[in-house]
C-alpha cells in the first residue's frame, strides 16, 4: 500500500467510499479478499452474482408505477447488493444527470427505467451513457425536449447538457447552445424514446468549432469526447468518492485516464481508488455523509435488516429524497447536509435505531445478541469494539474517556468492571450507540 496503515484500514475505507459500509459477515469476506481483490470485484459487479438481493427485493412485491414503493425498492437494493460500487455510482449518477418526478414527470415508471440506466451503464462508457441519457424519457420531459421542433427550438436540454453534464459553464458559446438545441429538435418521448422527424432541423450546424447536419448523436460525441469534459466529470467523481478539494494535479490525472481509456469510466474509478491521494491522510474520514449512506451504512453495521416503510421519509427530512432532487443542480453535498434541522434528523434516527426494540424480534437490535458475538461483556470491550467498528476509533481521548465512564457504571449509577447482567449490558449498549451515532466523526465517511 502507499503508506503505513494496514491493508483491511484502507480496505473498510474503500467499502465506505465505493458502497455503503459492510455488515460483519461482508467486512470478513472482504478484508480475506485484500484491497486489491475487494477493488477488482467492485469494479467488475457482472462478475459477482446479486441473487439473493434480488429474492429479497422480489419478495416485497414493489409496484414501481408507485413513488413510494420505488423509493423503498432502491433503499432495499442499496442495502442488500453485493455490487455495491454499481449502487454507490447509481446514485452518483443520480444526483449528476438530476432529474426530479415531482411537479414535471410526474410517473414514477419513468424514474425507474432512468435508474436502471445509471445501475447498468454506470461503470461503463460516458458517451454510451450520455447518449441512453439523452434519449431517456424522464430526461426528455424534465427538460422541455418534448417541445423542441424545428420552427420553435427548446434550448433547455442544450443548455444543461453543457452546463450541468458534461463540459461545465465557461466552456460554450450561446450559439453552441442554440446550434445543439437545432441537433435535438424532433427528441420526443410520448411513451418511450421516438426520434420525429418532421420536428428535426436537417440543416447544417456548428458546434464547438465542428460543422456538419449534426443530429443529437452528434452532439454527445463531440462533447463526451472533450478534454473539458475529461476533467468536469472527473472532478465530480473525486469529489464524490475521494476528497472535496481534489489538486488540480489529481485532476488532471484521472482525466488523462478518461481520455486514454476513450471514457471508460471503470478505468476513471481504477484510477481514483488506486492513487496515493485516495490513501492519505486528506482523503481519510473527511467526506460527509450522505443521508443514504448514513440510514444504510448505520443499519448495516448494526446489523439491522428490517427497512421500515417511512426511511424514504427519513432520509427525505435529512435532505436527500430520492428521485426528487432540489432542482437540476441535484444535492450541493458536503457541509450543505449538515444544518441544524437535517442534523437533528440524524439524531433522532440514531435515538430510534438504538433504542426501538419491538420484543427483540427479528431486524432490529439485540444488544444481548450482540454482546455475545463481539465477546463485549466489560465496560471497555464494549467502548472499544464500538468506536473501531462505528468509527474506526477515530474520536478523541476525552470522548472516549467519557464513553467509558458512561458505560462502566449500572444502572444505579455504580461503577463496575463488568456489566452484571443482561438488562445491564442491553441498556448501556443501547446508550452507547446512540452516544457514538451523535460524535462529529460518525458524520462522516
Amino acid at each position: 500500500m502507499p503508506n503505513t496503515k494496514s491493508d483491511s484500514y484502507w480496505t473498510d475505507h474503500l467499502l465506505r467510499r465505493a458502497g455503503f459500509g459492510t455488515t460483519l459477515q461482508e467486512q470478513s469476506y472482504y478484508k480475506q479478499l485484500g484491497y486489491d481483490g475487494t477493488l477488482k470485484e467492485l469494479l467488475h459487479p457482472e462478475t459477482v452474482k446479486d441473487d439473493a438481493m434480488e429474492k429479497i427485493v422480489y419478495d416485497q412485491n414493489f409496484d414501481y408505477n408507485d413513488l413510494g414503493d420505488l423509493r423503498r425498492w432502491w433503499i432495499y437494493r442499496m442495502m442488500f447488493t453485493r455490487r455495491p460500487l454499481a449502487e454507490k455510482l447509481c446514485l452518483f449518477w443520480h444526483g449528476h444527470f438530476a432529474t426530479s418526478n415531482n411537479g414535471k414527470v410526474n410517473n414514477a415508471y419513468l424514474m425507474y427505467q432512468q435508474n436502471q440506466i445509471f445501475r447498468n451503464q454506470g461503470l461503463g462508457n460516458f458517451q454510451d451513457l450520455l447518449l441512453s441519457v439523452s434519449k431517456d424519457p424522464a430526461m426528455i420531459v424534465y427538460l422541455d425536449n418534448q417541445q423542441n421542433t424545428k420552427n420553435k427550438p427548446n434550448e433547455n436540454y442544450a443548455r444543461e447538457v453543457m452546463e450541468l453534464f458534461t463540459m461545465g459553464i465557461g466552456n460554450y458559446s450561446e450559439t453552441d447552445v442554440k446550434e445543439a438545441a437545432r441537433a435535438f429538435t424532433g427528441w420526443m418521448a410520448p411513451s418511450g424514446f421516438y426520434f420525429n422527424r418532421k420536428q428535426h432541423d436537417v440543416e447544417k450546424k456548428t458546434f464547438l468549432g465542428e460543422s456538419g447536419n449534426f443530429g443529437g448523436e452528434d452532439i454527445v460525441r463531440i462533447l463526451a469526447a472533450r478534454p473539458e469534459t475529461a476533467h468536469f466529470i472527473s472532478r465530480k467523481l473525486i469529489t464524490y468518492f475521494c476528497m472535496d478539494d481534489p489538486s488540480d494535479s489529481f485532476v488532471d490525472k484521472v482525466a488523462a485516464s478518461y481520455m486514454s481509456k476513450k471514457q471508460d469510466i471503470r478505468s476513471v474509478m481504477e484510477t481514483i481508488f488506486t492513487s496515493p491521494e485516495f490513501h492519505s491522510d486528506k482523503a481519510y474520514h473527511c467526506k460527509i455523509k450522505s443521508p443514504a449512506e448514513y440510514v444504510i451504512g448505520t443499519m448495516k453495521l448494526l446489523q439491522v435488516d428490517k427497512i421500515d416503510g417511512d426511511l424514504p421519509a427519513v432520509m427525505a427530512r435529512m435532505g436527500q429524497n430520492l428521485f426528487e432532487p432540489p432542482n437540476v443542480k441535484g444535492w450541493d453535498g458536503g457541509m450543505a447536509w449538515i444544518a441544524t434541522d437535517t442534523l437533528m434528523e440524524r439524531f433522532n434516527f440514531a435515538a430510534r435505531i438504538s433504542t426501538q426494540k419491538f420484543d427483540a424480534k427479528e431486524g432490529y437490535i439485540n444488544p444481548t445478541v450482540l454482546a455475545s458475538q463481539y465477546g463485549t461483556n466489560s465496560a471497555k470491550d464494549m467502548v472499544d469494539h464500538f468506536l473501531a467498528r462505528l468509527v474506526d476509533e477515530d474520536v478523541p481521548t476525552s470522548a472516549r474517556k467519557q464513553l467509558l465512564a458512561y458505560v462502566a457504571t449500572d444502572l444505579n449509577g455504580q461503577e463496575v468492571s463488568t456489566l452484571p447482567d443482561a438488562k445491564t449490558v442491553e441498556a448501556k449498549m443501547r446508550g452507547l450507540l446512540h452516544l457514538i451515532m451523535t460524535l462529529p466523526s460518525y458524520q462522516l465517511a
